[in-house]
């Protein structure tokens, strides 16, 4: 609504053209991905429009579709986990506090950890809790906060009013790309100092603790629970891509007759 300003907010939405909602997309076009979530977004939109007015609207249809390439997030090493984190703790506070719940919570950090406020914290902070709009699998979760996670989240919890988010400290939480951002800065220094991999991100914290949790385990369940996942064949798809999980252990348990 911003984006159309006064003038088109004005405007019947039967008249707003393919050409400005595909100018409005190329302000998310640093990605495929970033592309493609925000043209699913407005799909959705105007997919509820259609029902409100009873007419066909095919304005977000007839926009260009990105192929998305699947991104492989390769997990950290155990002996890279506390440099990189010691790294970040002195240069970027709450990229740092991001990455550790993002493996200590195995939260998704750009939508679940951004978001976070003082009042999702449960039972004198050991829970994390999220209803079904706050987090992807649509269901309400519960979340384990591991001690080392708690105790660098209190002074800052202590600090603020219940509904005041972790990171920007006031109600409004920071922007969609605010970690991205961050974390494309850093990245570029902790591959000159050797610290990671070209292939390491954001989301390979969370790809970490998913593999450790299952080779301490060998609990698909336990994973997928932790994880948030909807169900246990989206987790073990998930263990599969990280190399942990193939059919070939499936077949050699199965039970003989």
């Amino acid at each position: 609504m911003i984006f159309l300003g006064p003038e088109g907010r004005e405007m019947s939405i039967k008249k707003l053209k393919t050409s400005t909602i595909e100018e409005f997309l190329q302000r998310y076009n640093s990605s495929p991905t970033s592309y493609m979530n925000k043209r699913r977004e407005l799909s959705s939109l105007f997919n509820a429009a259609t029902r409100l007015i009873d007419e066909s609207l095919m304005t977000v249809k007839k926009t260009e579709v990105q192929k998305i390439k699947p991104t492989l997030h390769l997990a950290y090493e155990k002996d890279q986990l506390k440099p990189v984190l010691n790294f970040l703790k002195a240069r970027q506070i709450n990229l740092y506090r991001c990455c550790l719940m993002t493996y200590g919570c195995l939260l998704r950090p750009h939508e679940e950890i951004r978001l976070l406020t003082k009042k999702h914290f449960k039972i004198n902070n050991t829970e994390i809790h999220l209803d079904g709009s706050e987090n992807k699998s649509g269901k309400i979760r519960v979340v384990y906060v591991p001690d080392y996670v708690r105790h660098e989240l209190e002074p800052v919890l202590d600090g603020i009013k219940r509904d005041d988010n972790i990171f920007s400290l006031i109600n409004e939480p920071f922007n969609d790309d605010y970690f991205s951002k961050q974390w494309s800065r850093e990245k570029k220094i902790l591959l000159s100092h050797g610290l990671i991999y070209p292939k390491q991100t954001l989301y390979s914290f969370r790809h970490t603790a998913a593999i450790d949790v299952f080779r301490r385990t060998k609990d698909v369940y336990m994973v997928q629970k932790m994880m948030g996942h909807s169900s246990v064949l989206i987790t073990m798809k998930y263990l599969r891509s990280l190399g942990e999980f193939n059919m070939d252990e499936l077949k050699s348990a199965a039970p003989v007759l």
